[in-house]
This record gives structure tokens, C-alpha cells and sequence, in this order.
């Protein structure tokens, strides 16, 4: 990115000759990660909690993009000062004239999680659903260091040994991080320097909260040995993230044996070591966007696929919070957790969402369904019972809808989650399967498709 595309400058402001200089170089690093990573003219929005360090994000924002700086803050409601935050962060946008967005999210208490957890998730998918393309952090070096011991005391690890990337895409919004390589004690001296006020979240001081106990006992005492500590640490988890870029790499070029355009083959999986087939399945995961499992779970999830491959009858199931990754005429699939189906009426006119997929009839001159037979009939869409049969040709007996499906290769998981389409009591027709000889449109009339177009699952074959 060409650094003269902005021409704003930030004012380093007066302090001490004892701290200036570090001031002036956090100000120097966050202009240009800005203007490295920033495209010209795009608006950035900044994640006010209203704490020291996001105003002091806010305020160099605004600096350096005057007319270009937006305000998101996320409102979580833990904590009986969560109102007053809110009205802080807005005031504060008042003041500076900044717009700013106040996002409300409900944060569960009972879904497993510990409660930094289960607010960090409420937090992002408010981001995800925010207007931003582009949105501001505040996390610095400090924060860099104690993410890296967080994760290396949970076992993490190269991915979570490389802690917190400088700019990452989150569906929508590109995350950026300006102020990792910033101190603490800097930002602490600007916003001192100016003046800035702030608020104080009373949590930040528990130390029944992890990331509270290794900042406020783990740190200063590794301090005390190594004066360095939180310098050395983020730079050990940048040098992580050039390992996970290497290891990336490495997956990309198996993943071109693998898969290439098709869902994965497993023979080549099994053909690569075990470490490889572990990256190469932690990066495929990562690209379907879907959790990766423990690396427990992942190497015995591949030494499970390895006994598979001299077996005819090849079931596997790994259990994933998104849904199942499963094994199929030799390749892997993930099919995503849906919502128990149940009968509904459908008028054929407007799509109509069906497990993952959506449902519509297309216009299709002599092929599908009759179009004078199903005018103005209601269709209703049923899911799989077992002992359906269909007569998809004339002057030929019913066929098992079970043998149907087996004969279009139609994977087992899906032959649950087809709508079946019943006109009465009637099978009329299965999408990508058949449809009944008496309903079938002739060659010359008018005729209509049903198309199922399913979402959310890797469905090459």
C-alpha cells in the first residue's frame, strides 16, 4: 500500500522526554499499520468498550481519518455499569462527532462455556452482523503476550501459540489490530497526555478470570525475572505465525491431491504421514469455516479412517459443534446439524427453505411435473418415513423410494433431508430423483421443475 495515499498526520502529544519517544513510535506504528492495511478511502470503525485503551484507538483514529471513523460498542449487559458504559461510549462520539453504533447481545450462561468465552462469541457475531467492512481493535502487545500463555496453559498448539493475527477476516468485517506491536505503558502515556477520559470495568481486576490472573500475577512476576517478557512473548507469537503460514503452505499442496474441485479423497489422505494428515485436516476445516477438533480427537478421528480402507461397509462420524464430518464412497463430507423437519404445506410459488437447502419449482418445457396437473394444487413436503414407494415410469410396479436413492448415489445423510412432495396423500415427486409417470409433464406441454438447492454442505462428488 503506497504510504503517501494519506497525507494526515497524527500529533504526537507533549509529554515527558522520559516517555516521548516511545509515544511518538506508538504513534509512528499505528499510522502505519493503518496505512498498510487500510484501503484508501474505506471507512474504519473502531470497537469502543469505552475502556482506556479502545478510546485511545478512537482518538488516533480520528486523527489520522477525520471524516472516515465510525464507533461500534457492544453492549453485553454483565455487568449493573453496563448502561452507563453505553452511555459514555455515546457521549464520548457526541463530543469527538463520531457516529456511533450501539449493539446489544444477549450472552448465555449455560452452554458450556465460562463466561469470558461466551461473551468473547456474543461479541464477534455482533461484529459479524455490524455494517463494518473494516473494524478496529484495541488489543496491544501486553494483550499479545498474555493470549500466547492463555493458550499455551490449554494445550494450544501452532495456531494458538501465534495468539492474535494483526488483521484476520471474520465473515463481513476484516479484523485489524493497529496497536499489537504498541506497549501498555505507551498507550497509558498518551492517553494521559491528552487528557482522554475513560471508563473502568470492575472485571478486569478479578482474578477469577484467567486472562485477569496472568496479567495481574503471572506477568509482573515473569517481569521481575525477565524484564522483557511481554516484548519477547509477542514476538514469539509472531514467529508462531510464520510457522502456521509454513504449515498453511504445506496443506494448501496436499489439499491439491486431496480434494482439488471434488470433496476429499481419503486414499491420498492416508498415502501423506500423520502429521500431514492432521495440518491437511485442521486446514480443511478451517477453510468450511467449522471448528477443529482437539488433536486427541484428530489423530484418532484419522487412525479411525485408516482401519476404514480394507472394509466395504465404511461408517465413520466425527462429532463437530457444527455438525458431522462423514465418510462416503471414499470421500469426506461435512454435513451441518439442522432443525428436525416436520410436514408443512408449500404453494410451489415462493422458495421454500427446507433442511439446508431451499426448494422451487422452475419452468421447464416438457420435463418435471405437469404444469396443468399441479395449477392450483398445495403441495406438502414431507421428510423421509421409511417404506415410501413412487412409480417414476408408466405401465411399470411402485419402486421403493429406499432403492431410488441408492441408485442416484444420493449420500445416506441426505436421503433424510429430501423433501418428499405429496400432492393428497400422494408421492408426486423427490428432487433429483423422480417423478411419479401420471404427474410426469409430455413432450410439447408445459412443465415445472422442482429444484433443490442445498447450502452449507461440500456436495462435489
Amino acid at each position: 500500500m503506497d504510504a503517501s495515499r494519506n497525507k494526515a498526520e497524527i500529533r504526537a502529544p507533549a509529554v515527558a522526554t522520559a516517555v516521548a519517544a516511545a509515544v511518538a513510535t506508538a504513534v509512528a506504528k499505528f499510522a502505519a499499520q493503518l496505512r498498510a492495511r487500510l484501503p484508501e478511502n474505506a471507512t474504519l470503525w473502531v470497537g469502543l468498550s469505552g475502556g482506556r485503551d479502545s478510546v485511545v484507538l478512537l482518538h488516533l483514529a480520528r486523527q489520522l481519518l477525520p471524516e472516515r471513523v465510525r464507533a461500534l460498542h457492544v453492549h453485553h449487559g454483565l455487568s449493573p455499569h453496563a448502561d452507563a458504559w453505553a452511555a459514555f461510549c455515546e457521549q464520548l462520539c457526541r463530543e469527538w462527532d463520531i457516529p456511533c453504533t450501539l449493539k446489544k447481545v444477549e450472552v448465555p450462561r449455560h452452554d458450556g462455556q465460562g463466561v469470558e468465552a461466551a461473551a468473547r462469541h456474543a461479541r464477534y457475531q455482533a461484529f459479524r452482523e455490524s455494517a463494518a467492512e473494516y473494524l478496529a481493535l484495541a488489543h496491544h502487545r501486553r494483550d499479545q503476550a498474555e493470549t500466547l500463555l492463555f493458550n499455551l496453559c490449554r494445550g494450544a498448539g501452532v495456531v494458538g501459540a501465534a495468539a492474535m493475527p494483526p488483521q484476520r477476516q471474520i465473515g463481513n468485517p476484516t479484523l485489524l489490530r493497529p496497536l499489537l506491536d504498541v506497549g501498555a505503558d505507551a498507550i497509558a502515556a498518551y492517553a494521559t497526555a491528552e487528557q482522554l477520559r475513560w471508563v473502568e470495568d470492575e472485571s478486569n481486576a478479578d482474578p477469577r478470570y484467567s486472562r485477569n490472573f496472568l496479567r495481574h500475577q503471572i506477568l509482573p512476576e515473569l517481569k521481575t525475572r525477565f524484564p522483557a517478557a511481554e516484548t519477547t512473548l509477542a514476538r514469539a507469537a509472531s514467529h508462531f505465525a510464520e510457522a502456521q503460514e509454513l504449515l498453511d503452505d504445506l496443506a494448501a499442496q496436499d489439499d491439491k491431491a486431496i480434494a482439488g474441485q471434488l470433496a476429499p479423497h481419503l486414499p491420498p489422505l492416508l498415502a501423506l504421514s500423520p502429521a500431514r494428515q492432521a495440518n491437511w485436516l485442521r486446514y480443511w476445516l478451517k477453510q468450511q469455516n467449522w471448528h477443529t477438533p482437539e488433536t486427541a480427537a484428530l489423530r484418532e478421528a484419522l487412525r479411525q479412517l485408516a482401519t476404514l480402507t480394507e472394509k466395504p461397509d465404511r461408517h465413520f462420524t466425527l462429532k463437530l459443534p457444527e455438525g458431522e464430518l462423514r465418510l462416503w464412497q471414499n470421500r469426506l463430507y461435512c454435513v451441518p446439524h439442522i432443525a428436525p423437519l416436520t410436514q408443512r404445506a408449500w404453494d410451489g410459488k415462493t422458495p421454500c427453505k427446507w433442511a439446508d437447502g431451499w426448494l422451487t419449482l422452475e419452468p421447464c418445457p416438457g420435463a418435471g411435473l405437469s404444469a396443468v396437473l399441479v395449477a392450483g394444487k398445495t403441495f406438502t413436503l414431507r421428510p423421509r418415513q421409511g417404506g415410501e414407494q413412487i412409480v417414476p415410469q408408466a405401465n411399470r410396479p411402485h419402486r421403493p423410494l429406499k432403492k431410488l436413492l441408492q441408485e442416484n448415489r444420493i449420500p445416506p445423510w441426505q436421503r433424510e433431508r429430501l423433501p418428499l412432495i405429496f400432492v393428497d396423500d400422494e408421492l408426486v415427486a423427490v428432487p433429483d430423483v423422480a417423478v411419479a409417470a401420471k404427474w410426469q409433464c409430455q413432450t410439447g406441454q408445459a412443465g415445472v421443475q422442482v429444484s433443490y438447492q442445498k447450502t452449507g454442505e461440500i456436495q462435489k462428488s
